[in-house]
């Protein structure tokens, strides 16, 4: 089918990202640290309680109410008799936090139980954010954890067992990172049968994680990962999802008014399917005392028929009349447009908050419906620290508890093949103002992906919304969205996108986000960190990584100088949360071997040194100097189990990104072009190199003189670790083909062996490309007794200038001759201690 297309507006899915290991902050909390638990029941509250307690940290648990009997070993436990935010807020403010831990991780909720828990947990964000705003003020983190048992991937594999409804938590914590940008927040899923110390673990990982922008993580056994927009849609089902036609009925909530009533008018127009559409409000005809009155003259005719009843017409009852009046004249004109379509259209009134009412109203139909849309809700908008209990439930009762009740009065007669669901982007991104409404549309979305995986025949869409070009958006909003560069949903655009889900194509869309792929609203943009800061990062991640077996030297791991230069630009980029496009002064002081004899005797040292068998890099970052903006000095050691250190490597890393791109290279791509160019395959094996296949990528030498050694590169970037050693513009797989190139001139020139210890400078303006040929010049080389210092640049086959690394020095070294044979691969690599 057809509709107008508008710019920025399309249609995005959830994807799910392999994350590694976090990076953690030495010393993220105060000393002295309290965190509060609040218990739902769950087994993974003990083992979570005792992690903290052996960490440090004092615990206060609180037991949710209905009958949940905490027997968690705490310094403080106390439970709730009750669900009301008064108790809440005598139990809760009593002292100092600097943790929360929200626990959402019990099986077996209902619709009302999720809703009234979810809800609990707006009230908990709201009673805790004063304490823990106040611990942040004071110096060192503070922060609200959210945790939950789904799936080990946030609800998006759609298995698990306990409530997927409970994933709409993920709503609050990220509209809480917007409203308080100052507290860390995270929500954090386990999967169902992980041990219980390998949760505790990861947890205490998760609240000390450098990177602070990451929302949702999720965890299993094969690691970690997060929920992102992609543009591909996952794996489709194999099983087949019939197109909607007119045999089928559907029950809509909501449909009769607003852009629920447009996207059905697109539905209808080219599918004329049957609607049964569920309101609260009465379908009535207009009273005759207000025919042809409309606005201002409308108005005045109500205040005028309550004066005339003896009652003072006051502005909150006028407009309640009012409302109801156009209410029903708009529920009336839509009836009408949608059945000049063609289409069977019925009205029922009934709140679907109340269970059995719906029942009632649903039971002469149940037989022959086919689908539900759900397009009610209501929106209740105010910041954490004012929302208040009764608008918390109104919203989630809505959205959450009237879906419950209609799909549970169709369960056992309706054959439902078309469930769509309609979010919003306020609970795929968080909003301002929109906890609740955040968390109830996220709680949608994660059912979205339940019923799906339990009804694989059937087309369940869950479409987070963008705002619309109509209804509640006023011109000051207008202003404000094109203020942020967020693009408004035009009705006929967003009416056809929703028509469109109803076709064979669209019929495995489970979560999807339809408009601009932008948020409503959005936290302050991170930058360079403003005190000094301690961050671990394990080498285990790498330890068994191939390309650290094909960087191997007389049988021992080396840790590529890229790699470390890696790990540097990812722990700048993960605390600034800007990408690093200058590296000045890397230097390798000890290189790190990983070996699996306990031998960490090496090469890669300056002053021929021995290297360090290491556990885990510990950086020290600070801002730079104040001519340098959006600089940060890092020092690296590597640690061993037994706490010894030393100094490995360090640089200062700039991610103002102010600096010009340099002058193409045309002669370089004319050199390439012109050149004869000879296969460079036997310097893996004659000694010049010593790398295995994941990182023998140069290919052809195209000139080799003493002023200019042009090479042909080309290589798959395998991305070890899940990418915890690559930056926005850094990759260690094929950065490692330029220092390479600076091996082969000094063997092609000097007939040493040597290795890399120092750049002076190096500047990213791209990244390099994957799996396609680029070009390698080295430069300006000054030769020196102990080695050379020369420049390396990479080009495209167009001669633009993609990275350059100045000042490259590399040390010839004795020792090293003989032992750049042929990279042999002896099993994974163990780190040593």
């Amino acid at each position: 089918m057809t509709y107008p297309a508008a710019d920025g507006v399309g249609r995005t899915f959830a994807g799910i990202r392999e994350l590694p290991v976090p990076s953690t902050v030495v010393g993220a909390y105060a000393e002295q640290r309290t965190a509060l638990v609040m218990d739902d029941g769950s087994t993974l509250t003990q083992p979570l309680v005792a992690a903290l307690r052996a960490d440090g940290w004092r615990v206060e648990v609180v037991g949710l109410p209905d009958g949940i009997a905490t027997s968690v070993e705490a310094d403080s436990v106390r439970s709730l008799g009750t669900w009301e935010a008064e108790e809440l807020a005598r139990v809760v403010t009593a002292g100092r936090l600097d943790l929360v831990v929200q626990m959402a991780a019990a099986a077996g909720q209902d619709w009302a139980d999720a809703a009234r828990r979810l809800g609990h947990t707006v009230l908990v964000a709201k009673q805790t954010q004063p304490a823990l705003k106040a611990a942040a003020a004071a110096g060192g983190r503070a922060a609200f954890v959210a945790v939950t048992q789904l799936d080990g991937a946030s609800g998006y594999r759609g298995g698990g067992t306990g409530s997927a409804l409970l994933g709409g938590v993920s709503g609050l914590v990220k509209t809480l990172a917007i409203e308080t940008p100052e507290i860390f927040v995270r929500t954090v899923d386990f999967a169902p049968g992980m041990d219980a110390r390998t949760v505790a673990a990861r947890f205490l990982g998760e609240i000390q994680d450098l990177a602070t922008g990451i929302a949702d993580v999720a965890h299993d056994a094969d690691g970690r990962r997060t929920v992102v927009p992609s543009a591909e849609a996952p794996a489709v089902h194999v099983t087949a999802v019939p197109e909607i036609s007119t045999r089928d009925l559907l029950v809509v909530t909501g449909g009769a008014r607003g852009i629920t009533a447009d996207c059905l008018h697109a539905l209808v127009a080219a599918r004329p399917a049957g609607l049964l559409l569920l309101g609260r409000s009465a379908a009535a005809a207009d009273p005759g005392w207000a025919l042809g009155l409309e606005g201002a003259a409308l108005k005045g005719t109500i205040a005028k028929r309550i004066a005339a009843t003896g009652e003072k017409p006051t502005p909150r009852g006028v407009e309640a009349v009012y409302r109801e009046v156009t209410g029903s004249r708009e529920i009336q004109a839509n009836l009408a447009r949608l059945r000049a379509t063609g289409a069977t259209v019925e009205y029922v009134t009934v709140d679907i908050t109340d269970a059995e009412a719906v029942s009632r109203a649903l039971a002469p139909y149940a037989a022959r419906v086919t689908g539900v849309v759900h397009g009610a809700g209501v929106l209740a908008d105010r910041l954490i620290a004012d929302k208040t209990q009764e608008e918390v439930a109104r919203v989630l009762g809505t959205k959450i508890v009237g879906l419950g009740n209609v799909l549970d009065a169709l369960r056992g007669t309706a054959a439902l093949r078309h469930l769509v669901f309609f979010s919003s982007v306020a609970g795929f991104f968080g909003n301002r103002g929109q906890s609740d409404y955040a968390v109830a549309n996220e709680a949608l979305n994660r059912l979205a992906v339940r019923l799906k995986h339990e009804l694989p025949s059937a087309r369940v869409t869950s479409v987070n919304w963008g705002a619309w070009d109509g209804g509640m958006v006023t011109d000051d909003l207008r202003r404000m969205f094109a203020s942020r560069g967020v693009e408004l949903v035009p009705v006929e655009t967003g009416a056809g996108i929703f028509a469109e889900q109803f076709t064979a194509a669209r019929g495995h869309d489970t979560v999807i986000v339809a408009g601009p792929l932008k948020p409503l609203s959005a936290a302050p943009a991170d930058g360079a960190p403003q005190a000094s800061l301690l961050v671990d990062r394990t080498l285990a991640d790498i330890a068994t990584e191939t390309v650290l077996a094909d960087h191997a030297i007389d049988g021992r791991r080396v840790l590529p100088a890229t790699a470390a230069l890696g790990a540097l630009v990812n722990t700048a980029e993960t605390a600034t949360g800007k990408p690093v496009t200058e590296v000045s002064g890397f230097k390798v002081f000890k290189g790190v071997v990983l070996d699996g004899d306990g031998d960490s005797n090496g090469h890669l040292a300056d002053n021929g040194g021995q290297a360090q068998g290491a556990g885990r890099l510990r950086l020290f970052m600070e801002p730079g100097q104040a001519a340098r903006p959006g600089s940060v000095d890092v020092l690296a050691s590597a640690v061993d189990d037994a706490g010894r250190s030393r100094p490995a490597y360090g640089g200062v890393l700039v991610t103002d990104p102010s600096a010009g791109r340099p002058a193409d290279r045309p002669d370089l791509a004319r050199a390439a072009r012109e050149a004869d160019r000879t296969d460079a395959a036997h310097l893996y094996r004659d000694g010049t190199l010593f790398h295995g296949p994941t990182l023998r990528g140069i290919r052809g030498i195209l000139a080799a003189h003493e002023r200019l050694l042009l090479i042909g590169a080309r290589l798959g970037d395998t991305r070890p670790a899940r990418g915890a050693y690559h930056g926005r513009f850094h990759s260690p797989v094929l950065a490692d083909l330029m220092l390479q190139a600076a091996l082969v001139w000094v063997r092609r020139f000097r007939n040493r062996a040597c290795l890399p210890m120092e750049i002076a400078r190096a500047r990213y303006f791209a990244e390099l490309p994957t799996d396609q040929e680029f070009l390698i010049a080295v430069e300006n080389v000054v030769a020196g007794p102990a080695g050379i210092t020369c420049s390396v640049t990479a080009l495209d086959r167009e001669g633009r200038v993609l990275q350059v690394m100045e000042g490259v020095s590399v040390v010839e070294d004795p020792q090293l001759e003989g032992k750049f044979g042929p990279a042999e691969r002896t099993g994974a690599a163990t780190v040593t201690v």
